[in-house]
């Protein structure tokens, strides 16, 4: 394996004169001459073993294209894999090839398309890491022959998606493969073991690629759209948009990308969830300006990132209270004005991110019976993001710092609990050494956000902070400040490949840090130190393929020294060779002081948790795919206690048609769960806990028909549904006790108009709004997708959606969860066309 992974195996490309027609059949006769490279190694299941099938790659170019073609042959033709997915999805046999055009063994760009013709493409960014949402624009094209036993692929790549430095003749990395479905076998041109520490350093080289057109251009992508919304609360129903996204080519390897006006429309709507903890849920970015190259702005240290992107365009800051009789129309979320972003990195390894976007001012205005008032909603305001990395030691060190800055022009007294302004700032550094198997990666990171004295005092009351934590010595609230400032960091580092893996870190976030103008932060006040430990074999022995056992041990504290959670944890894995696999989880979590449970009040002590897990997957290269499984967490208090069951399906019914649909059914009891505050007889705060009983069901489906790899309708809906009921409420006497009956006050409440009255003797009582709770949503999409040339697409996009949140219990969540679908909806029907072009 070792003689095959460090081989330095190259590949010359030759210079065509007559362009192929790219129709993945290979039978114009640039190819008939082409030099045709069989050397293919196996990396799984049987790692540098002859592949079972034979695999050839030929690589040409001219002045514009680079292109590629693969014959697959297969002895067994009936059976090869020919399945259309989404783009960017991986779905039976595969071919793809990755090229490391900045030569700086870390990052490659990579084209995949599958033996259906549909397109993958993504960017390796260094280790085991890549961003998919890289999408360039390019053509890719399959045949399969059953007649012939194999199936080919051609494609064409422009010079302009990808990004290099001038110079006589380019000398690439190369990196080319083959994934056959049914033997979930990977074949290599040059080998990359299953267990490196990256890819890219390994990769083979392409040479011979000479007088190509490094002129950047200008690429333009229009839009326009209408939109009908036949039952919003907004007043015009039709709306009608356009915009502009465009790149710029600076040189051949720095880039501008710019939209003005963008629309989001055709995006997957965001999956439901009802928390009752006080963590900020974090979605997913799925806008394409957001997505692309947002790898080099990449600024991540656990869960936080300095630069959250789902920040710019957020819903608007403020909703007014209304009246009976009242109604209110305001947008759903702030307009972009417009964004710039400039990316890109230098052949001497230099990698400069910078992003600016300016989002619009919003107005909430509420209806009466004979009035219209206007109410500010958002100020205006502009987002800045800079980022900077520099290479050293042939890729093997890292040096990069990180800057950004929100700035709101505030001009209304109703926007003055927003922060006028946010800095933050960070250095970051990477070392790799003993050929990338060992690593040191280190991030600190400071910031500074000012605004009036309201909008620093809600800061510090929110939940990342609770600085009125009345037993916190090291947290002190402070009406009087119009700014808070803090710091973060992290260090990790270990053995990351070879069988035996051992990772250790320690990170900390100082009581004032804040990221969550720009950036997202779990939460501050905190240290943490985390072991990990993992055996991993990926040799098939028995009826095992591979398998691997992980051990981690982690504790935390506030950054004031109060101990908050310890945890050991297990995770076993073990895939067979009839390619069914298992996950099996066991954690133990001890020592549980919980600083945010009592919303700014003193911390909570928690009984410790087994928390167990088993989920089994069927062969994922048959067209019908299951996995489930079940998660059980039992507290020591022998009350507390969830459960999480989880079914999921994909059918695949042919080659263009596949419904998939995940379940989760939960149930949740706990003890400790926070109710509400209420105001004792001495003027003091009371904190009050319940036992709650929760159950929520969840299903997400998708039903995709692929008429072409360009023609596409595809549907998601996701309706969700949790109810909650309280009882056997108690007050907060000591917190931190280990002992029940002193840690909490017993009371007897009586429920009445939907607001509980607590007594716990004759001159002690008070009253509390009820907690049970009924909630149910369902989002979905229908687009049908026609790209009707590369990267030209028309669309037709369904979003329908239902939100419905109600004090009080309902005992069948079956119920609950049958009346989403009758429920009054929210729809939003468009039309909308993209025309890419370049100059």
């Amino acid at each position: 394996m070792n003689q095959f992974a460090s081989e330095n195996k190259t590949y010359s490309a030759l210079k065509v004169q007559d362009r192929p027609r790219i129709d993945g059949s290979l039978d114009d006769a640039c190819w008939i001459t082409a030099n045709w490279d069989d050397r293919f190694i196996q990396q799984q299941p049987l790692q540098a073993e002859k592949p079972s099938q034979i695999t050839k790659v030929a690589i040409l170019f001219d002045a514009e294209y680079l292109y590629v073609g693969v014959k697959c042959y297969d002895n067994d033709p009936e059976h090869i894999r020919s399945i259309l997915s989404r783009r960017d999805e991986y779905s039976g046999d595969m071919v793809g090839i990755a090229l490391d055009s900045y030569a700086d063994n870390r990052t490659a760009f990579e084209f995949d398309v599958t033996a259906a013709g549909q397109k993958i493409d993504l960017m390796h960014l260094g280790a085991q890491e890549a961003d998919y949402n890289w999408d360039a624009i390019w053509e890719g094209k399959t045949n399969v022959s059953i007649e012939d036993s194999l199936w080919t692929a051609e494609l064409r790549i422009p010079f302009s998606q990808l990004r290099f430095a001038k110079a006589d003749e380019q000398v690439w990395g190369l990196h080319v493969w083959r994934y056959i479905d049914r033997l979930d076998e990977e074949d290599h041109w040059k080998l990359i073991p299953v267990d490196a520490p990256a890819t890219v350093y390994l990769f083979g080289e392409l040479n011979g690629i000479k007088d190509i057109n490094s002129k950047r251009k200008v690429e333009l992508l229009p839009y326009g759209n209408v939109k009908y919304s036949p039952n919003t609360e907004l007043k015009e129903k039709w709306k009608y948009g356009a915009g502009l996204d465009g790149k710029i080519g600076l040189t051949s390897d720095f880039t501008v990308d710019f939209t003005i006006n963008p629309d989001f429309g055709q995006v997957e709507a965001d999956p439901s969830i009802l928390t009752l903890n006080t963590y900020e849920v974090f979605y997913d970015e799925k806008r394409p300006f957001f997505l692309e190259g947002n790898n080099v702005l990449n600024y991540a240290t656990g869960r936080d990132l300095l630069f959250y992107s789902r920040r710019i365009g957020h819903a608007p800051s403020y909703e007014p209270d209304l009246n009976d009789g009242e109604t209110l129309s305001m947008p759903d979320n702030t307009s972009i004005l417009g964004a710039i972003k400039l990316t890109g990195k230098s052949k001497k390894g230099l990698s400069i991110g910078f992003m600016n976007s300016l989002t619009a001012n919003e107005t909430a205005t509420v209806y009466g019976e004979n009035s219209e008032t206007d109410y500010a909603a958002e100020p205006l305001t502009n987002y800045l993001v800079g980022r900077i990395k520099k290479d050293f030691n042939k890729g093997n060190t890292v040096l990069g710092g990180m800057i950004t800055s929100v700035n709101r022009n505030i001009n209304d007294s109703l926007l003055n609990f927003l922060p006028s302004s946010s800095l933050t700032g960070g250095l970051d550094f990477v070392h790799n050494w003993k050929k990338r198997k060992y690593f040191v990666d280190m991030k600190t990171f400071a910031s500074n956000v000012k605004g009036s004295e309201d909008a620093i005092s809600s800061l510090q009351l929110a939940s990342q902070h609770y600085f009125q934590r009345p037993d916190a010595d090291h947290l002190e609230y402070d009406a009087s400040k119009t700014n808070l400032a803090g710091h973060g960091g992290a260090i990790k580092g270990g053995k990351r490949s070879g069988k035996f893996r051992a990772i250790g870190s320690f990170s900390w976030r100082s009581p004032g840090i804040d990221l969550n103008d720009i950036g997202y932060m779990y939460q501050a006040d905190f240290l943490e130190e985390s072991v990990e430990l993992k055996y991993l074999v990926n040799k098939p022995k028995g009826i095992m393929r591979n398998y691997w056992l992980r051990l981690t041990q982690t504790a935390d504290w506030s950054y004031g020294g109060e101990m908050t959670k310890q945890e050991i944890g297990s995770h076993a894995y073990v895939r067979f060779k009839n390619l069914w696999n298992v996950h099996l989880n066991l954690e133990r979590d001890y020592d549980i002081f919980d600083t945010r449970e009592l919303r700014g009040g003193p911390i909570l002590y928690k009984e410790p948790t087994w928390d167990g897990e088993i989920f089994i997957q069927s062969n994922g290269s048959k067209n019908l795919f299951t996995g489930f499984g079940s998660r059980y967490i039992a507290g020591d208090d022998h009350i507390s206690k969830r459960s999480i069951n989880t079914f999921y399906l994909l059918w695949r019914l042919g080659k263009n048609l596949s419904i998939s649909s995940k379940t989760i059914y939960q149930t949740n009891v706990d003890y400790h769960q926070y109710a509400g505050k209420v105001k004792l007889p001495d003027s003091e705060v009371g904190y009050i806990v319940g036992q709650v009983n929760q159950k929520t069901l969840v299903s997400t489906l998708r039903l995709e028909y692929f008429i072409t790899p360009e023609v596409s309708i595809q549907y998601y809906a996701s309706p969700y549904a949790s109810i909650g009921q309280y009882e056997n409420f108690r007050r907060v006497n000591v917190g931190d006790s280990r002992n029940l009956d002193e840690r909490y006050i017993p009371i007897a409440g009586v429920l009445a108009d939907d607001i509980y009255t607590f007594t716990e003797d004759e001159s002690t009582s008070y009253r509390m709004y009820n907690p049970d709770f009924n909630f149910k949503e369902f989002n979905s999409n229908l687009v049908a997708r026609w790209e009707f040339r590369a990267g030209s697409t028309f669309y037709f996009v369904w979003n329908r959606t239902v939100s419905d949140y109600q004090r009080g219990y309902d005992p069948s969540i079956g119920n609950v969860f049958g009346d989403i679908f009758g429920a009054e909806s929210q729809n939003v029907f468009m039309l909308k066309f993209t025309y890419w072009f370049s100059l």
